[in-house]
């Protein structure tokens, strides 16, 4: 989208009750007295720098000086944004931004610069207008040859987007203005980033960008068909907005609705390249734009897996793009910001490698375990209610296993790890397993359901499900035990139900554990089938029992998946 010269300032608005209706979302509550309000709130700053969980967001005002927009963001959204986006055209060889470039960098943000080939003085038929052409013949090579220079000379990270919504026809490098030919575009983004190459500048993060809607929808303006290729892509971009029912054409779209064609589309051409909305908007006309933002963060980490950064346009212009354009939606946008999935730490975005693929969601029908998104008296439960607790066991009494809130006497509660840096909240402990011991650990148990009046366990039928997929992370042990714990009428003893060892790092992963891999140790007896276990399922168990070793165990959205 070709950004307008209209400035917008930020306007204070208030925090409401609208926290009352976000019950799927995980945020905090307003504060109080006269600091109440979105200026109360503190200013998240995602400190997480080794994650790349989540996702980023970032964002494009058009300012003199793109280098304040984090902090002015800050300050208005109480969040701040991973990256800063900005356009920059060839027209009258556009210096290369180097200070905004360094103070952006400096800050911790990335910069994101929107390079666009033309001369948008003048109309994109107009023979005086930079054409793809132009660009093969060498004609402006010294001007791309300067701007890898500079590229180099800075040495930080930045992102650049050359050449984005090629599919459309408002642009002199489209595909539909340059002979209708995809192979020209190739050439000439190729031969951009080979100059870049050539010179040096290997800091740079390559953004190929479309729009999520080919205009015109022929077959020639497919966007598979203008792909320069894997070693020329870091990133893959989809541009769209949510028009509206203002323009005579336009309809209400949800952010699902506005990018789920683009995203599959995306999956195909580059299955392996991480994915960034390069601008995106709703307009406040025809729907509820406050819900769309909510909507849009509750699909991203659910429907949108490869999706690792978002960048708002926030300026008016055809609509009024801005997020501060009412009262709900600034507000919704804030506490968006503030909720499990979002992150906003450049070094981190910096690191999201460029063979990234998401985990495959599961397939099938699932049975949530635990989700860890909610207490009660103080203390995670599993999903349905059950129990979350820690104990340990040692083979020899004198070399105890010790664990997280162990003072608490029996059972004692799971640590809960707040939302944030790209994680949910979610349950764990420490551990410390001493040597010299034969047999130690320390373990979490998950129970299925909740007790009986008498506190006796309850068992549940769960043998249809064919595995158990959760979220794990792990220091100080490169391995877990995971048991199914069944009713105690099955006579089996402690530490002889169906169980498997998994590997963990200090990374979170999510992992799939087939339920046939399971099985009881040798020395367990009666031999009872992992079938029959999870026909009278009672505790999913996540054990530490290695042998010595202390460090930390955290455990997330653990499911059962038919």
């Amino acid at each position: 989208m070709i950004p307008s010269p209209r400035k917008t300032l930020p306007r204070f608005l208030l925090l409401t009750a609208l926290l009352t209706s976000c019950a799927s979302q995980t945020l905090p509550q307003p504060p109080t007295g006269p600091e109440s309000g979105i200026a109360g709130l503190p200013i998240l700053k995602d400190t997480n720098a080794d994650s790349t969980n989540g996702v980023f967001f970032g964002i494009f005002r058009e300012r003199p000086n793109h280098a304040n927009t984090p902090d002015e963001v800050s300050k208005d959204l109480r969040f701040k944004p991973a990256t800063v986006m900005w356009y920059s055209s060839w027209k009258g060889n556009t210096a290369f931004p180097k200070a905004e470039v360094l103070a952006l960098s400096q800050q911790g943000v990335v910069p994101n610069i929107t390079w666009e080939p033309w001369d948008w003085s003048v109309g994109v038929d107009d023979p005086k207008q930079i054409k793809l052409k132009d660009i093969l013949d060498g004609k402006w090579d010294a001007y791309i040859r300067s701007w890898a220079k500079e590229a180099k000379a800075v040495n930080v990270p930045f992102m650049l987007r050359w050449g984005h919504e090629f599919n459309g026809n408002w642009y002199p490098w489209a595909v539909s203005t340059n002979g209708q030919n995809p192979e020209t575009y190739v050439k000439a983004y190729q031969h951009v980033h080979d100059i870049f190459k050539a010179e040096g500048a290997t800091k740079v993060q390559w953004i190929w960008c479309f729009n999520n809607a080919d205009v015109p929808g022929e077959a020639w303006n497919d966007v598979a068909k203008a792909y320069p290729g894997d070693a020329y892509v870091d990133w893959v971009s989809i541009d769209g907005y949510n028009w509206g029912t203002n323009p005579s054409w336009g309809s209400w779209a949800s952010f699902r609705d506005v990018f789920k064609s683009g995203y599959d589309r995306a999956l195909k051409i580059a299955p392996s390249k991480p994915i960034i909305i390069g601008e995106f908007a709703s307009s406040e006309v025809g729907g509820d734009k406050g819900q769309w933002i909510l909507n849009m963060f509750a699909d991203l980490p659910k429907l949108f897996p490869q999706i690792k950064a978002i960048v708002w346009f926030d300026i008016q212009k055809e609509e009024d793009w801005r997020i501060d354009s009412s009262q709900i939606s600034k507000e919704r946008m804030v506490l968006g910001l503030r909720s499990k999935d979002v992150r906003g730490n450049g070094a981190a975005l910096l690191k999201v490698p460029s063979t990234f693929t998401a985990p495959p969601p599961p397939t099938g029908k699932t049975k949530t375990i635990a989700s860890f998104e909610t207490l009660s008296e103080g203390r995670l439960t599993t999903a349905e209610g059950g129990k979350v607790f820690l104990s340990g066991f040692q083979q020899k009494p004198e070399n105890p296993s010790t664990f997280s809130n162990q003072d608490q006497g029996n059972e004692p509660a799971a640590v809960v790890y707040p939302a944030g840096s790209g994680l949910t909240q979610r349950a764990g402990f420490d551990f410390n397993i001493k040597a010299p011991n034969d047999f130690a650990g320390v373990l979490m148990s998950l129970e299925v359901k909740p007790r009986t009046a008498e506190g006796q366990p309850v068992s549940v039928d769960y043998s249809a499900y064919k595995s158990l997929r959760l979220t794990v992370k792990a220091t100080g042990t490169s391995k877990l035990r995971l048991e199914f714990i069944g009713a105690k009428s099955l006579g089996i003893p402690d530490g002889g139900y169906p169980q498997v060892y998994v590997d963990v790092g200090p990374e979170a992963k999510t992992i799939n554990v087939p339920v046939s891999s399971f099985a009881q140790p040798d020395w367990a007896s009666p031999k009872k089938t992992t079938t029959e276990v999870l026909q009278n399922l009672v505790t999913i168990n996540v054990v530490a029992d290695t042998v010595p070793s202390s460090g930390n165990v955290q455990v997330d959205d653990v499911m059962l998946v038919e």
